[in-house]
């Protein structure tokens, strides 16, 4: 009798043990995953974004004045901050939004489906933007690579055109422990942030789209897309009318950010830890869409009065 306990304290000694071995490799592997993923985009933040569009030098030749694009939509921004090489063209005076991303060699050399670069200077989102054709939560929990697993991508769904003209573009990310994605949203739960982190700015290959931020709160997971009518102004003013009667702890909203249901707007959305029926939004209005050809030949312009 001795002998058959032992034998079944050793059998689940070693049934314990196996379990052991196998969480830990899966953890090993969850890092190391995660690690290998956050170097393929610390290498596309390096190699392929940052970069003019188009070379610079003697044979570059300017295209026409284009139009300007001033701050008339954003009362922040006075004309006397406004970077104006003549006879170049008018583009707010910030950094940012002369960062242009090199989508050719992203699409050939990354993934096809990157239509667009997200960045919020001042935090770790500065990331690639995917869209896949058919299946809208492949990127979920598909890499840059198309292998399966974690961080995942930052996406939208096919409901939303490629061009962000929709009322609400919906831009998902996860909350990664390791501070990856979309994690450093939830450093607007502070109300200190917001004013010194306001912008949130898109790339695509042909405009440079800066958002103001407005808003900022938990909500439930109810689909935005599908819950909401942004078809008609009235349900589009109707949607805005209930972001601005949020009033629960977790909301930061700047009143002094006009938006109207004319206006183009994305919401940025992660998950909450510990509450798996909430998001935490972060929504901002667009304020400027410039032509990237306005931004290189504001560059060649520059380039050519040194």
């Amino acid at each position: 009798m001795k002998k058959r306990n032992s034998f079944v304290y050793l059998l689940l000694a070693g049934v314990c043990l196996l379990v052991m071995a196998a969480a830990i490799a899966f953890i090993i592997k969850y890092y190391a995953d995660n690690r290998r993923e956050e170097a393929v985009y610390e290498s596309l933040q390096s190699a392929a974004a940052g970069l003019p569009t188009s070379p610079l030098g003697p044979e570059a030749e300017p295209s026409p004045a284009p139009q300007a694009f001033g701050p008339a939509s954003d009362p922040q921004i006075s004309s006397a901050h406004m970077a104006s090489p003549s006879p170049g063209p008018d583009i707010p005076d910030d950094e940012a939004l002369l960062r242009t991303v090199d989508f050719t060699a992203l699409q050939e050399e990354t993934n096809a489906h990157i239509y667009a670069w997200i960045s919020i200077p001042g935090t770790r989102i500065d990331y690639p933007m995917l869209q896949h054709p058919s299946d809208n939560t492949h990127y979920l929990n598909h890499n840059l690579d198309g292998s399966r697993g974690y961080p995942g991508c930052i996406y939208t769904e096919k409901e939303n055109a490629a061009d962000f003209s929709d009322f609400n573009t919906v831009i998902y990310g996860h909350n990664m422990k390791n501070g990856s994605m979309f994690h450093d949203l939830h450093n607007y739960e502070d109300e200190t942030f917001l004013p010194e982190h306001p912008y949130v700015y898109i790339y695509t290959p042909d405009r440079v789209l800066r958002y103001r931020i407005f808003a900022s709160y938990r909500y439930d997971d109810r689909h935005l897309l599908y819950s909401f009518d942004y078809a008609t102004e009235e349900g589009r003013s109707g949607y805005l009318k209930e972001i601005r009667g949020i009033r629960s702890m977790s909301a930061v909203l700047d009143d002094q950010v006009e938006v109207t249901a004319q206006d183009r707007l994305v919401t940025l959305s992660t998950c909450v830890s510990g509450c798996a029926e909430n998001r935490y939004l972060v929504q901002a209005v667009l304020v400027d869409d410039i032509p990237v050809s306005d931004i290189n030949d504001l560059l060649i312009y520059t380039t050519m009065g040194q």
